[in-house]
């Protein structure tokens, strides 16, 4: 199984999306401070979204949006969250695939 692993790793890295990921990420860092802000940013929008309170975050994610409005706008920015998120959604589709018809016991989590 570990053959497939490393083969499954190195189709990964030879796939347009992690190329594309791998370009916008190196141009966004060509500018630190940029970069830091950007990073900020997904930091913070992430705790919005992944914070289970029970409580709809919209209007922090949306006041985050605007705040960070300047940083967003930026063409390098932009482009490497658009191939962040292409990256992200193909790696879920693989492990989709992969966790397929498989028999897990989750019952210990309810």
């Amino acid at each position: 199984m570990r053959n497939e692993a490393v083969k499954l790793n190195q189709a990964i890295k030879d796939s347009e999306e992690y190329r594309r990921y791998l370009c916008a990420k190196e141009e966004v860092m060509g500018n630190q401070e940029l970069y830091q802000a950007m990073n900020t940013f997904r930091r913070r929008n992430y705790e919005l979204q992944n914070y289970n309170d029970g409580i709809n975050h919209y209007q922090e994610i949306h006041g985050l949006a605007l705040e960070y409005e300047k940083v967003l706008r930026n063409p390098a920015v932009n482009e490497f969250l658009l191939a962040e998120q292409v990256l992200v959604r193909k790696m879920s589709e693989v492990y989709e695939a992969i966790a397929e018809d498989l028999e897990l016991d989750y019952s210990y989590m309810e």
